[in-house]
């Protein structure tokens, strides 16, 4: 069975100017549509700089540019780390017990295409020391099983090829898809996952439902593959699985626990400075 949901739309402007700095198509979990391990996703596009350095903890805070970006992010965090995040290039934030972090355009003005997606932690994993991966683009392997199909490795294995990011304390499959019309490409989604599909661009069919763009599909099958098809404008589209970790999830502004009590900690934590510190690279509105 598949279960279809469309994208909820957002939208920020640039406060001083009036016109937009951040548009987003977001998919998020709730009762009737279990991502778990996965908490939310974001396609957005941004153009100014829109969220201050900010703390989080419990889970990773992932960021992929689209190679459709005209620009490129520049991400810091209270660990030291810097990275440019180019199109095509995935950073993976694992905050575990908490961290800062920033994420801005390189270029203000440029339009940034990219995709935002936290992931669960598991309990035991939630005070963890934290830690940064990247991957360039250069390092995110291409796979191509089939004529017309494109798969780009983004976190653990698709067709005998692995992510270089090989120490997450989740591990989950994240593949970004690309099927020329007509083409078509299976992929594994054992049956006691979660596996979903996150429609960019174009359309075409997952497990033999008609899917466009800005529509998220969520697979509960009997077998262990879904097949996707792409239409007569080609297909681009997000594929993520993984196992459920099968806990509560307490939402507390940046921080998502296990446990309220575990909420109140992160709150403390972070007031004695021990997510670190992090001044802002720019001003924003």
């Amino acid at each position: 069975m598949t279960k279809l949901r469309s994208l909820e739309k957002r939208r920020g402007l640039a406060a001083q100017r009036m016109t937009p700095a951040f548009e987003s198509y977001g998919l998020r979990a709730g009762p009737d549509f279990s991502l778990d391990p996965f908490l939310n996703l974001d396609d957005f596009v941004m153009s100014e700089p829109t969220f201050p350095p900010h703390p989080h903890a419990g889970f990773s805070a992932v960021t992929y540019m689209f190679e459709d970006s005209a620009g490129s992010f520049v991400n810091r965090d209270s660990l030291g780390d810097r990275s440019l995040i180019e199109p095509g290039a995935i950073h993976w934030t694992q905050a575990a017990r908490g961290m800062m972090h920033e994420e801005v355009p390189e270029r203000p003005g440029a339009r940034c295409h990219g995709l935002q997606m936290f992931v669960n932690l598991k309990d035991e994993h939630k005070r963890a020391a934290p830690a940064a991966f990247h991957a360039s683009r250069a390092e995110v392997p291409d796979v191509h099983p089939s004529p017309g199909a494109r798969v780009r490795v983004l976190a653990g294995h698709f067709g005998g090829v692995a992510s270089p990011l090989s120490k997450l304390l989740t591990p989950i499959t994240f593949l970004e898809i690309h099927l020329a019309a007509g083409a078509t490409i299976e992929v594994d989604a054992p049956s006691h996952h979660n596996a979903f599909a996150m429609m960019i661009a174009g359309g075409g069919r997952a497990a033999g439902t008609e899917l466009s763009a800005h529509e998220a599909a969520l697979f509960a099958h009997d077998g262990d593959r879904v097949r996707f098809e792409g239409g007569p404008r080609g297909l681009q589209l997000l594929f993520g699985e993984g196992a459920p970790l099968g806990e509560p999830v307490v939402f507390g502004g940046p921080f998502a626990m296990t446990r309220l009590e575990d909420i109140h900690e992160a709150r403390a934590r972070f007031a004695r400075g021990e997510m670190g510190h992090l001044a802002p690279s720019t001003r924003v509105s």
